[in-house]
C-alpha cells in the first residue's frame, strides 16, 4: 500500500513539474527559408530566450545550394537586452559574406558604445586590422533589439522610427503599416498585418540593405510570417518554416 502511496506521489510530482516546465518556457526560435522566385537560396533562424531579467537573441543565416564562392554568405550573431527598461547591453556579429570577413561586438554602458571590430585577411583566421571605438549612446538600439522593437510596437502605432547604431553611424529608421493580409502558412491561414520599412543602412559586406522591405508580421505571435527583402546582390523573399517554443513570449514582453 505504501508503494503505491509513493508511486502515485511521484508520478504526481513528476507530472506537475513537467507542467510547470511547460508553463514558464522562456525560449522561442522560429527558422526561415530564404527564395530567389521558387528556389531555395539560404535558411536562418533566429531564438528568443529569457534569462532572468535579461533577454537574448541569437540568429544565424547562411547560403545553401550556392556553387560560387562570391555569393557564400555565413552570418551569426547575439545580442542582449536588459528588459526592465529595454535597454541594450551587448550585441555580437560575425559576417563571412563572399570573401568579406569581420567580427564587431558592442557593449553599451554608462551612456557609452564600446565598439570591437576586426577585420579580417578574406577568409583566414589572420587579422588584417583591428579597432576599438567608443561612442555616445542615447538609447539607440541595436539590429537585432530594433527590429524587436518594431513587432511589439506596430500594433500600437501605425507608422514611427526605431534609431539603430550599426557599423560606425547612426540611424533613424522609417516604417509604417499597410494593413493586414492574410498569408497562407504550412499549418493554415494566417492572419499578418503588413509593414513597410526603408532600411537606409549603410554596412559592408555583401548583405546592405536596398529599397524598401515589406514584413508580414503575425499579429499572434508578432513574428514576421513572410518577407520581401532586398540587398545589393538582389532581391528575396522569407518564408517562415518552422516555430518552437513559447509562442507568447514576444508578446507576453513588456516594451
Amino acid at each position: 500500500m505504501f508503494q503505491k502511496i509513493l508511486f502515485k506521489t511521484i508520478l504526481i510530482f513528476i507530472l506537475l513539474t513537467g507542467k510547470a516546465n511547460v508553463s514558464l518556457s522562456s525560449t522561442l526560435t522560429a527558422c526561415y527559408d530564404v527564395k530567389v522566385f521558387f528556389f531555395k537560396v539560404g535558411e536562418s533562424c533566429i531564438t528568443y530566450k529569457i534569462d532572468k531579467k535579461i533577454l537574448k537573441i541569437s540568429s544565424h543565416m547562411k547560403t545553401v545550394n550556392i556553387g560560387s564562392l562570391a555569393k557564400r554568405i555565413y552570418d551569426h550573431g547575439s545580442s542582449e537586452l536588459v528588459l526592465e527598461k529595454f535597454y541594450p547591453k551587448k550585441f555580437t556579429f560575425y559576417q563571412e559574406e563572399g570573401t568579406f570577413k569581420r567580427y564587431q561586438e558592442y557593449d553599451f554602458k554608462e551612456n557609452k558604445i564600446f565598439v570591437l571590430e576586426r577585420k579580417y585577411k578574406k577568409l583566414t583566421e589572420n587579422i588584417e586590422k583591428e579597432e576599438r571605438k567608443i561612442y555616445s549612446h542615447s538609447g539607440e538600439l541595436d539590429p537585432y533589439s530594433a527590429a524587436l522593437f518594431l513587432f511589439k510596437n506596430f500594433r500600437s502605432n501605425n507608422k514611427g522610427v526605431v534609431s539603430i547604431f550599426y557599423d560606425d553611424k547612426f540611424y533613424k529608421i522609417p516604417w509604417a503599416t499597410l494593413g493586414e493580409k492574410i498569408i497562407q502558412t504550412q499549418s493554415g491561414e494566417t492572419k499578418c498585418q503588413t509593414v513597410i520599412i526603408k532600411p537606409n543602412i549603410k554596412g559592408k559586406g555583401l548583405l546592405q540593405p536596398r529599397g524598401d522591405w515589406l514584413l508580414y508580421i503575425d499579429e499572434k505571435t508578432l513574428l514576421p510570417i513572410k518577407m520581401e527583402i532586398g540587398f545589393i546582390i538582389g532581391s528575396v523573399r522569407v518564408e517562415l518554416v518552422s516555430i518552437d517554443g513559447d509562442l507568447n513570449l514576444i508578446t507576453n514582453l513588456k516594451i
